[in-house]
């Protein structure tokens, strides 16, 4: 069986596919039945004409052109392979806004040394958790266990410590922070509007480690501009390709901001974990096994 790889893998890893598959990475396509991808061009997919299974290295698969994936080929996403990496970024940005930490080294940083307003405690407080994958539920079981009133939202429900809601007003009312770990599909596109921020206090502090088109754009440049207070922290941004094009937030002193670091994109060691994710996904699948993270195509199209 031919197995297409489109990006650069460690050497060990690949002998490991070569035990199954017999690895290409260009030429001719056509003998082609599975392929291990980050990205992947319609001029690939036309190439492919007897592709089974496309197994994606990334949690993430808004970014695959699904109108040309057939109907007949299963799609696996990488759920979970870096969800360690992502919870532990989610959690410093929210702790360390919601404490005044980046807040009063800046004032530190100029010289300002007076104690002007008062560092906030977590536990007893209302926080939303926007998504209960992978990423989300661990968060969401982080923050009970610092003592946070934990609201999960999601489409359907799931078991956890947290009160569960399918209502995103719900989810943000009264909370004083909130992460956002929700997927894109076409489910959750604009889902985030400046309606649902401001339902949240003056002086939340809101972070997106899921998509960034999840959240209206606009909706959350006008909750910050309005609430000197609001803190809008965010991995992923709009203009995911050129980040200068969202300078705007980053002018903003109420905005934190990292240029998509918090997963494999900002680590060689969490990198390397996705792709032994996908290779052992892989294997399950050419083994006869069920593989994870199988895509419903009804999410994207």
């Amino acid at each position: 069986m031919e197995l297409y790889v489109n990006f650069e893998i460690p050497r060990e890893l690949e002998e490991e596919l070569g035990r199954h598959f017999r690895v290409v990475k260009g030429g001719d396509l056509s003998r082609v039945e599975a392929a291990l991808v980050s990205k992947l061009t319609p001029e690939e997919l036309a190439k492919m004409p007897r592709l089974r299974f496309i197994q994606v290295v990334t949690a993430g698969l808004d970014h695959l052109p699904w109108e040309h994936i057939p109907p007949h080929v299963a799609v696996a996403g990488n759920a979970g392979s870096n969800a360690d990496a992502v919870v532990e970024f989610a959690l410093g940005m929210l702790l360390a806004a919601f404490k005044r930490v980046f807040y009063y080294s800046e004032k530190m940083r100029r010289g300002d040394y007076g104690k002007d307003i008062p560092v906030p405690v977590l536990a007893g407080k209302k926080v939303a958790v926007l998504g209960l994958g992978e990423i989300g539920s661990r968060a969401a079981r982080a923050l009970a266990a610092l003592g946070a009133e934990v609201w999960g939202f999601a489409r359907t429900p799931r078991d956890g410590p947290w009160r569960f809601t399918d209502r995103l007003e719900e989810a943000l009312r009264g909370a004083y922070a909130a992460v956002c770990a929700l997927p894109l599909t076409k489910h959750t596109r604009g889902l985030v509007r400046y309606e649902h921020l401001a339902l949240m206090r003056e002086d939340a502090v809101f972070v997106n480690v899921g998509r960034a088109e999840v959240v209206d754009r606009e909706g959350a440049l006008r909750i910050v501009k309005e609430r000197p207070r609001f803190v809008f922290a965010s991995d992923v941004w709009w203009s995911r390709h050129d980040f200068s094009k969202d300078a705007e937030f980053f002018a903003l002193p109420n905005v934190i901001a990292t240029p998509w670091v918090a997963g494999g994109y900002g680590s060689e060691e969490v990198w390397r974990r996705m792709v032994e994710e996908a290779v052992r996904n892989l294997i399950t699948w050419a083994s006869g096994g069920r593989p994870r993270n199988v895509a419903r195509r009804e999410d994207y199209i």
